[in-house]
């Protein structure tokens, strides 16, 4: 079963706006598909959009930031933590690990300032959270032992 994901859950895993999407959307840097109404990426969409050399610089830019942020922060009036996962993983688990993160932050209504970035690079995955520190010790905790 293939994943499709919102204009949302690519802006959050990117760290791009949803407007910024759309002009590349507009401008044909991108492909998706609307469907009533409502703009759906495949998988394919997204790693074509994570590996489009015109876009892949302001992606990592994005990515680089949140741990950057974090680190600069250093007067942080709550408990905070910053995580970086890195996997070696095969091409169908990719999907499944995306939507996991995804489905859960949407489906969380405590993920408050939470940073979620994604970069797939082959069979190389790189999962960025940075937020408060209950709401990243659960989602990990859902990803590792559920």
């Amino acid at each position: 079963m293939e994943s499709f994901y919102t204009i949302n859950e690519v802006a959050t895993m990117t760290g791009l706006t949803t407007r910024t999407i759309r002009n590349y959307l507009k401008s044909g840097l991108i492909s998706g598909e609307k469907v009533n109404g409502v703009w759906s990426f495949s998988s394919e969409d997204f790693c074509a959009m994570l590996n489009n050399p015109a876009i892949k610089p302001s992606i990592q830019a994005k990515n680089n930031a949140v741990v950057y942020d974090f680190i600069a922060d250093d007067r942080k009036k709550t408990n905070k933590i910053c995580t970086i996962i890195d996997l070696f993983v095969e091409e169908d688990e990719a999907e499944e690990i995306s939507q996991f993160f995804c489905d859960t932050i949407n489906c969380n209504p405590n993920v408050g300032d939470l940073s979620f970035k994604f970069k797939k690079h082959g069979k190389n995955i790189r999962v960025i959270l940075s937020g408060a520190d209950e709401t990243v010790l659960e989602i990990l905790n859902g990803y590792y032992n559920g």
